[in-house]
């Protein structure tokens, strides 16, 4: 799918744009993404290339940068913990494990995107490439808290790919926990719109994945996220075509999780208890997702 607009004359004032934009609800949509480096993330590039998308702009904050920052910015217990769960993530093979785990990538279309790489995700950069692309739609998807001035500019949907099952897991290393936890009904990726606050927007949808009894955390959050990747193309899809997004207030705020507070203890007790039979993963299918509402048109040609 090219995008049949011509998109040179993008000026004009933000509130104009999105007023005389209202009804016209069977155009494509503008599409800005706001990611980090991992596998995972070059995984939902693709696919959103690879269905076609109109994607204005991909800016990418490296995981490598995020670290950065943390020491730069005094966080060094973070920081620390952040190196920690690095080389435990090297060696023990779970970087690899991830690779592998999205290697094939669906094969895109159309030009590619414009990309830019920045240490900061509120840098000025980002703000000015958003103003110059005007998304509908902004996705997130693995970078730092998102300001103000960057949500400002992120147009009238931005929706966040989280790696924990919401409201119960905010933060970092939530399938862990709900692991650690046996807490198994609450395993899976949230798609939800970006606010203010930490993972506290409202839900779209909880992406459950399949369960498999040799399942580790790792292999549980890549099941979980490239589903979850799958079901935004399917709700974007649906958002182009004249579809709606409901939203649902999460109404409470779960357990916010830091990068520091999985530590070696919490890793070992897991593979303890699952060694002596005490944790044990239950064999389950992924949930079925839920029904797409509203009604749905062909996008203008």
């Amino acid at each position: 799918m090219t995008d049949p607009l011509d998109r040179s004359d993008r000026s004009g004032p933000r509130n104009a744009r999105h007023g005389a934009r209202s009804g016209d609800q069977n155009r494509k949509k503008r599409l800005a993404v706001l990611t980090s480096s991992g596998p995972h993330h070059r995984y939902l590039v693709a696919t959103l290339r690879a269905a076609g998308f109109d994607i204005g702009a991909v800016v990418v904050e490296p995981w490598s940068a995020q670290r950065a920052r943390k020491w730069k910015k005094g966080r060094h217990s973070n920081w620390a913990w952040a190196v920690y769960h690095d080389v435990r993530r090297q060696v023990l093979g779970l970087d690899a494990y991830r690779r592998g785990a999205f290697a094939e990538l669906p094969t895109p279309l159309g030009p590619e995107p414009r990309t830019i790489t920045v240490d900061w995700i509120n840098d000025q950069a980002v703000i000015d490439v958003l103003r110059q692309v005007r998304p509908d739609v902004t996705v997130v998807m693995g970078t730092s808290i998102i300001n103000d001035k960057v949500l400002a500019e992120a147009g009238d949907v931005v929706l966040n790919l989280h790696g924990g099952y919401l409201p119960d897991y905010r933060g970092n290393h939530c399938m862990f926990f709900a692991l650690y936890h046996g807490d198994f009904d609450k395993i899976g990726t949230t798609i939800h719109f970006v606010d203010r606050g930490i993972d506290t927007g409202d839900l779209l949808e909880v992406v459950v994945p399949a369960l498999r009894s040799t399942d580790n955390a790792e292999a549980m959050y890549c099941r979980a996220e490239k589903a979850a990747v799958h079901r935004l193309v399917a709700w974007l899809d649906h958002y182009e075509r004249g579809g709606e997004l409901p939203r649902t207030p999460q109404g409470r705020k779960g357990k916010l999780h830091n990068i520091r507070d999985r530590k070696p203890q919490h890793d070992l007790s897991v593979w303890w208890r699952r060694r002596t039979g005490r944790l044990v993963v239950p064999d389950r299918e992924a949930r079925a997702p839920m029904p797409l509402p509203g009604k749905r048109e062909d996008v203008t040609p």
